[in-house]
């Protein structure tokens, strides 16, 4: 559990290094969200102790590091302006790649985007996510703009 506007990015850049296999993602109330990350890797004492130490500080003066683009065809991204009267749905299905999570959600912070849910799945090195976001102006202005900083192709 988070505060609504935790910069998820910053944990996902963190652990680039690790496979992300699954990631839920949902809005609580009182200004919470809920996460839950799961990866296939073994991880040493050492690094148990270095996320501990990073979640704990609650990310104070750590910078985000930079983060490769990944490759995402455009027949790969679904986005869905027109999902309800009130969120709006981005469905990713691509090849699982390091960093791909954390690179989305800075996207997603750079523009300002309210997430509203998310759910990540990865299978047989494919990666099925779909994220929920809430609509509003930021989003339906840019549309194409985020478009663009997720493709590469």
């Amino acid at each position: 559990v988070a505060p609504l506007h935790f910069n998820i990015a910053i944990i996902l850049s963190s652990l680039t290094n690790l496979n992300l296999i699954f990631m839920n993602f949902f809005e609580l109330f009182d200004d919470k969200i809920y996460l839950r990350f799961e990866y296939d890797n073994i991880i040493s004492d050492e690094q148990k102790l270095k996320l501990c130490e990073l979640l704990n500080s609650n990310l104070s003066g750590f910078n985000l590091k930079k983060i490769k683009k990944p490759i995402i065809k455009k027949e790969e991204l679904k986005l869905d302006l027109n999902y309800s009267k009130m969120y709006a749905k981005l469905g990713l299905n691509t090849k699982d790649q390091q960093g791909l999570m954390a690179y989305l959600m800075n996207v997603f912070n750079e523009l300002e985007l309210v997430l509203c849910a998310a759910k990540i799945q990865t299978i047989r090195q494919r990666t099925r996510n779909i994220f929920i976001f809430q609509k509003n102006e930021k989003l339906e202005h840019s549309e194409q703009k985020l478009v663009n900083l997720l493709i590469s192709e």
